[in-house]
């Protein structure tokens, strides 16, 4: 039973730390591109976080799924996730190219960055996740 509460208090810290990130940077990004780079605002910028924070959180719930049914799985769900994400992510980018197109250099470096700190934060939560497993299993082996 211990297992199951520590797991809900997990997911929730996850998702309370997603939800953090996603808002710190979106915020300060868009702070910023509004006032010291105005010339760099586009009307779509709120669109990139929400769509980043919606795929982080999509991402959880699959590799949770992934890590109840199969736990030595989770490295190639992980691995089919960011797949995944990245192909989703140039299909984001073509969709805004083909149907908005303004200011496309700044809505793609904007994505790009957004990717880029998607990806070192996924990581790192995995890195974490991983520590935590090994540390379980090495436990359950004594």
């Amino acid at each position: 039973m211990e297992h199951f509460k520590s797991m809900g208090r997990l997911r929730f810290r996850l998702f309370l730390f997603v939800t953090w990130v996603y808002s710190v940077v979106g915020v300060s990004l868009g702070g910023l591109l509004n006032t010291i780079w105005h010339t760099y605002y586009f009307a779509w910028f709120p669109a990139i976080p929400i769509y980043f924070y919606l795929l982080e959180i999509t991402m959880l719930i699959i590799l949770e799924k992934a890590n109840r049914k199969r736990p030595d799985s989770v490295v190639t769900s992980y691995m089919i996730t960011r797949l995944v994400k990245l192909i989703l992510t140039i299909v984001f980018l073509w969709v805004y190219m083909v149907f908005i197109g303004d200011s496309l250099r700044s809505f793609a470096l904007t994505v790009m960055l957004f990717y880029f700190i998607c990806m070192f934060f996924e990581t790192y939560m995995f890195y974490l996740y991983e520590k935590r497993r090994m540390k379980k299993k090495y436990e359950d082996e004594r």
